[in-house]
């Protein structure tokens, strides 16, 4: 979580078009995941073909990814690396609710009462915060970092599926594959926008190659890799320390403007969105254990 906290802060740093900044993290990205598992299938023996560590319906979520991606970089430059980073773990909520009308998921009912912080939080957000682009509009660019969250939640749900489709595959290729699907729509987008190559200065591709190596693939290697095995109390505190820690880089190292009304909303939202994970991890031990209860035969 510490290295994905500075993704934002590698963002502002490069000071290139969002589009752009979009496509390169996962550009720069591809050829890393590819060394990577060229490197494991060496290790382990095998002769496999270059496919061979495409996992297909992981691409297909790396689409949503790559809308995530564009929309959250359009909001970084709005609102900044702080609330930027923040307000997408409204995921949270969205997966949530997608997963109820969806699936038929069940949440404790202590759900639907943490939405109301969210709701209350991104208000404050929206209506009192202060944007740091010239001229930038707050109410966008918290509709921005709120819809940025709506699209993870997505990604998160069909990538769940490319799991259970392909459980053999390693968390390399199936991140790989993501950033893939990511790289071809945000590749897309940067190419209408006129922006879809490298950045003018070496200074500028230096950050995002960084951005690439420590953020997109070391940072989500390590989550992907541990996430699972950690309990629920643990997963609720690392939601938190995300946002908290990008908004500390934000005012420490980039100077972003932070006062009562924005870490008052971010709290807000926060709480929200910890409040409703709990709920939903408690509605799942219920359910669980409703099943387990039921007689068999």
């Amino acid at each position: 979580m510490v290295l994905i906290s500075f993704s934002a802060v590698w963002v502002r740093i490069a000071d290139i078009e969002p589009a752009r900044s979009a496509f390169l993290r996962n550009a720069y990205a591809l050829p890393i995941f590819a060394a990577l598992i060229w490197w494991r299938q060496r290790s382990v023996g095998k002769r496999r073909s270059p496919r061979a560590g495409i996992v297909a319906f992981a691409t297909i979520a790396g689409v949503f990814l790559g809308m995530d991606f564009i929309v959250w970089h359009e909001s970084v430059a709005i609102i900044g690396a702080g609330l930027g980073t923040m307000l997408p773990n409204v995921q949270v909520v969205f997966v949530s609710i997608i997963a109820i009308f969806a699936f038929g998921e069940r949440p404790h009912v202590a759900f639907w009462g943490a939405l109301v912080p969210v709701l209350v939080g991104v208000w404050i957000l929206g209506v009192g915060g202060e944007p740091i682009a010239a001229g930038g509009s707050m109410l966008v660019g918290v509709g921005l970092g709120v819809l940025a969250g709506l699209f993870y939640a997505i990604y998160l749900i069909v990538l769940r599926h490319a799991r259970l489709r392909r459980p053999a595959a390693r968390s390399v290729e199936v991140i790989a594959s993501a950033t893939l699907g990511a790289a071809i729509l945000t590749g897309v987008f940067a190419l209408l926008q006129g922006v879809a190559g490298p950045a003018v200065t070496p200074a500028d591709n230096g950050w995002m190659l960084a951005y690439a190596f420590g953020s997109q693939v070391l940072g989500w290697l390590l989550i992907t890799s541990s996430v699972h095995l950690l309990p629920a109390s643990i997963t609720a505190v690392a939601l938190l320390l995300q946002p908290v820690l990008a908004m500390v880089w934000g005012a420490t190292l980039l100077g972003e403007p932070i006062g009562a009304v924005e870490v008052g909303g971010a709290a807000t939202v926060l709480f929200g969105v910890v409040a409703a994970h709990r709920a939903v991890v408690v509605g799942q031990r219920r359910e669980r254990a409703a099943i387990e209860d039921e007689p068999a035969g």
